[in-house]
């Protein structure tokens, strides 16, 4: 564990990536996310550095790891000492689970902390909300998929519902099914960058098209939500919440996503800043739009806490939300590691910079109170 004995000590911290981002910086190719956190280290100057799996060295308590040499204008590779602070990035793989089990717990034994946890499973993360009424209010009914029937009574009760599959990213598992006045079902879903809209007969058609598109994945399906549109378009939010440096959480963001025209998620379309889109598109006045952005931030802020109360502590989290023809607001689901593609098109570089540094802020906030604890 890394030993600091300046009069200002920062923190070491590491950045878990997955094999094809590291493989890239062997090649000098950065992803925007990690040309942000590097940009905004230069002012907050944590030792920062990127690795896998496949580079830790459990037994020399050791992690080969690249970084940012602002002198030569280069990536370069060298080891580190196991850091203070781990920032995961990425989902692990089953060959290499066991190393980063023993990774974290080597950490959390030396005093260090985990910055992020798990992708959330939609299921569980559902029944955790249900367990508090004011919470279970912004969901909508949800049921995890075990035999025909459930999609048949579902759909009975609601004529729009969603079925999604218990752990995914960027709205590719989720499948859209409408019952039509002729009794046909219409379905749609959005698949590497291509929308599919088709009508079909029947209810086992619908069933073989439900197998098709999950493939033996847990699925769960839910109620469909009567959201606003603008320009025939479905509208839904995602928020990015985060840790400062002083510990507090706040909103760096809202984002309003605006879907492509027939598509079942917002995910892939344009997104705007909250203000203006409910000020310029939807009309509201500065009183409307004051008092709602009130309501949407209370939400946010007891979801964001509710979670932690169950999972523990997140440095950051992606929450989609949306608005009903009604102005009730619902919870879509909450993401630990978000890409921030709507912030980013919402709210530009700035936001992005923004974000980074409130995270390796974050970080040295948690290296001080770490050390604060063990001295005294």
């Amino acid at each position: 564990m890394h030993i600091n004995n300046n009069k200002n000590p920062k923190p070491v911290m590491a950045v878990l990536e997955n094999s094809k981002s590291i493989s890239n910086l062997k090649k000098q190719i950065a992803n925007s996310r990690i040309q942000h956190m590097v940009k905004a280290n230069n002012e907050v100057k944590n030792t920062l550095y990127f690795f896998s799996l496949k580079d830790v060295k459990l037994s020399e308590k050791k992690i080969t790891g690249f970084y940012w040499h602002e002198k030569h204008k280069k990536w370069i590779h060298r080891d580190y000492p196991l850091p203070d602070i781990l920032y995961i990035r990425c989902g692990v793989n089953k060959q290499y689970y066991r190393t980063f089990k023993e990774l974290c717990k080597i950490i959390t034994n030396n005093n260090g902390k985990l910055i992020t946890h798990y992708r959330f499973n939609k299921w569980r993360l559902y029944q955790v909300m249900t367990k508090d009424p004011s919470i279970k209010s912004y969901l909508p009914a949800t049921k995890t998929v075990k035999h025909p029937h459930h999609i048949q009574e579902m759909l009975q009760r609601y004529n729009v519902v969603y079925l999604k599959s218990h752990i995914g990213k960027k709205g590719e598992n989720v499948l859209r099914v409408e019952v039509l006045p002729s009794g046909d079902y219409q379905y749609s879903y959005y698949r590497h960058g291509l929308l599919t809209v088709r009508l079909i007969s029947g209810f086992q058609a619908l069933l073989d098209v439900v197998n098709n598109f999950f493939q033996g994945k847990k699925y769960l399906i839910q109620q469909g939500i009567d959201l606003i549109e603008y320009n025939h378009r479905l509208i839904d939010m995602r928020a990015e919440l985060q840790y400062k440096g002083n510990g507090v959480l706040e909103i760096v963001g809202v984002s309003v996503r605006s879907g492509q025209p027939g598509s079942p998620i917002t995910t892939h379309g344009e997104a705007y800043k909250f203000d203006d889109f409910f000020a310029k598109k939807m009309g509201y006045s500065k009183s409307q739009l004051k008092a709602f952005r009130s309501r949407v931030h209370g939400f946010l802020f007891s979801v964001y806490e509710y979670i932690e109360k169950y999972y523990g502590k997140y440095a950051e989290m992606g929450i989609d939300f949306a608005i009903d023809t009604k102005k009730n607001i619902w919870f879509i689901e909450a993401n630990s590691r978000s890409t921030h593609a709507s912030l980013d098109k919402a709210y530009g570089k700035a936001a992005l910079y923004k974000y980074h540094k409130n995270i390796l802020e974050y970080a040295r906030y948690l290296f001080t109170r770490s050390n604060r604890s063990v001295t005294h």
